[in-house]
């Protein structure tokens, strides 16, 4: 129902716009012409605020960063929602098998119950992202409630590790104008992904495999998970049992496996500073 609820807001948004527009025009406008401009707007206004919103790499909320240009041939490879256990250490036995970095986009919620996981990544070299307290959708949440959800969750890895969060990911992607001015002022880069492959609906590791391989090229980020938002009983044992495949086929094909931050630093697209100081952010 969040995303009735979100598409229901967003079409009466657009309506009142259109219709500011229209009474705005009226005046030069005959006959039954600020009725028809109302008409017009009012679809298309609707039409930007759904791309803006729903499509995970749409620049109309602001920039977003959806793949990397390394220097020399990379991808990232990120897990959500985590950490979930036993799934997020068999993740990281299976990246450490290969000598393999990756960036984890945690739930502060999961954190909090599993902080072993979190000291263990960042020990093995991997990076940890924020990925919002609980998960719950942000179209229609405040700066305030932004500020917080993320800034609860980055105070809670920091806390735990040492090192605070550079990197960001809108739970299922959704943003709203003020998700990445917010996430910048918290010190994180905001981030979406290349290649999903719905691996959360567990149909079947081979499958997940053929997906992120098929796919695979220079530059990608592709979106895994070792959780399922807030669901009582993840499972992620089909991504853990997908990813030596997908590593030895990254490999195969001369591809590096790096942090989502290093990923963007070859190619100049990190903003974060190395400090991760908070800055500022409005309301």
């Amino acid at each position: 129902m969040t995303i009735v609820r979100i598409v229901a807001v967003l079409t009466a948004a657009s309506g009142l716009l259109a219709a500011v527009i229209a009474m705005s025009t009226a005046s030069v406008m005959r006959g039954s012409g600020a009725m028809r401009m109302w008409l017009t707007a009012w679809p298309i206004l609707d039409a930007v605020a759904l791309v803006a919103t729903f499509e995970r790499r749409s620049p109309i909320w602001g920039r977003i960063v959806s793949r990397g240009r390394p220097r020399s041939p990379a991808i990232a490879l990120t897990f959500d929602d985590g950490p979930t256990e036993p799934y997020t250490s068999q993740i990281l036995d299976v990246l450490r098998a290969f000598d393999a970095r990756a960036t984890f986009f945690v739930l502060g919620l999961r954190a909090a119950a599993a902080p072993a996981a979190l000291t263990r990544a960042v020990a093995d070299g991997h990076e940890l992202g924020n990925h919002t307290w609980d998960h719950a959708a942000l179209p229609l949440a405040t700066p305030r409630v932004i500020r917080g959800t993320i800034r609860r969750t980055s105070d809670l890895v920091e806390r735990v590790t040492g090192v605070r969060p550079r990197v960001f990911r809108a739970p299922f992607g959704w943003r709203n104008p003020w998700v990445d001015r917010v996430a910048h002022g918290e010190g994180c880069q905001p981030i979406a992904w290349t290649i999903g492959v719905h691996d959360t609906d567990r149909p079947g590791a081979g499958v997940i495999e053929r997906r992120v391989t098929e796919r695979l090229h220079d530059g990608a980020i592709v979106l895994l998970h070792d959780g399922r938002s807030l669901d009582d009983h993840p499972d992620a044992s089909q991504v853990v049992e997908a990813l030596p495949g997908i590593v030895r086929e990254a490999r195969r094909r001369g591809l590096r496996l790096l942090t989502v931050s290093e990923l963007l630093a070859e190619g100049g697209r990190q903003r974060s500073s190395p400090s991760n100081r908070r800055e500022p952010c409005g309301e």
